[in-house]
């Protein structure tokens, strides 16, 4: 029955996994990996790792891991370049590709800075037929081969900030590419995914300090997804966070920021019924920033 219902959920998954975009819990920590806009950001230049492994204990299950670099250019620190490598595994169908991002920065005042950006992306996406299950094995369209499918993509966003606020919003998947497989017999096209977003750093004295965030996510037809989110900061280098979702789920996170590191984790409560076959949904992330020389010609 388990065997069943596993093979159940990876067909309805296997249906959207062109349209829908992998997804971290700890993107707050790196708004690059959800807004090209927010490229150079930080005045050094992060490297970051991302793992994700989702419905740990269930065979199959999605598994996500992100390279992310982003950096400002020039002495004047107005444009910022950034490059993503990802590789998403979800059941018989593997999604990997390369992006490349420019921003500009346009200063507004000393205090804050308004970053236009735009990404290109190429994508691969790759089915496995010795992976599927049928009832029907008179159609060998797909079982025992492996076909590929590559497509181009785009991003761009814009994204306000400050030291202590950003406000940023991005449309992704804009070339809403087409995958077809098995002559045309699983066929998908993506769709736009907006994201918009906002949060602040509220200073409570003493060392602590709090970080609430707002996410709102929409693609096509499907449910507006909202995330709320809170970071707790204990002498501004350990925090304790907490995300919940509209779509049934909550996260709990923890941190630490030592030096030019960044270390992350966090888990994924869900209330459907995937529970019951699974420990929930780990990720790790880890960053380490360069120091960029001329990130000194500016206030921040």
């Amino acid at each position: 029955m388990k065997i069943v219902l596993f093979i159940s959920v990876l067909i309805v998954g296997c249906n959207f996994s062109a349209q829908q975009l992998t997804f971290n819990s700890q993107y707050m920590l790196n708004q690059y990996m959800i807004n090209p806009a927010a490229a150079g950001q930080q005045p050094e230049a992060p490297i970051s790792l991302s793992i994700r492994q989702q419905w740990a204990g269930m065979q199959g299950a999605p598994v996500t891991q992100f390279i992310s670099f982003n950096r400002r250019l020039g002495k004047k620190q107005k444009m910022a370049f950034g490059t993503q490598l990802f590789n998403d595994v979800n059941g018989a169908f593997k999604n990997m590709g390369l992006q490349g991002t420019y921003a500009y920065h346009l200063k507004i005042n000393e205090n804050s800075k308004l970053s236009f950006g735009a990404s290109a992306i190429l994508s691969q996406t790759i089915v496995d037929g010795t992976n599927f299950v049928v009832n029907d094995y008179s159609d060998e369209t797909l079982l025992g081969v492996k076909q590929k499918s590559f497509a181009p993509d785009a991003s761009a966003g814009i994204f306000y900030f400050t030291q202590n606020l950003f406000i940023g919003a991005s449309v992704n998947q804009l070339l809403q590419a087409k995958y077809s497989f098995g002559e045309n017999l699983i066929q998908n096209r993506q769709v736009n995914h907006i994201y918009s977003s906002a949060g602040m750093i509220i200073s409570m004295g003493a060392g602590y300090k709090i970080e609430p965030s707002l996410l709102i996510k929409t693609a096509g037809p499907a449910p507006t997804e909202i995330d709320l989110n809170a970071r707790f900061f204990y002498r501004e280098n350990v925090w304790l966070g907490f995300s919940y979702r509209n779509s049934g789920a909550a996260v709990l996170m923890v941190g630490l920021e030592r030096d030019r590191f960044v270390i992350g984790y966090a888990h994924d409560f869900t209330s459907s019924n995937i529970k019951n076959y699974s420990a929930g949904t780990n990720e790790l992330y880890l960053q380490y920033s360069f120091k960029n020389k001329h990130q000194g010609a500016t206030k921040f």
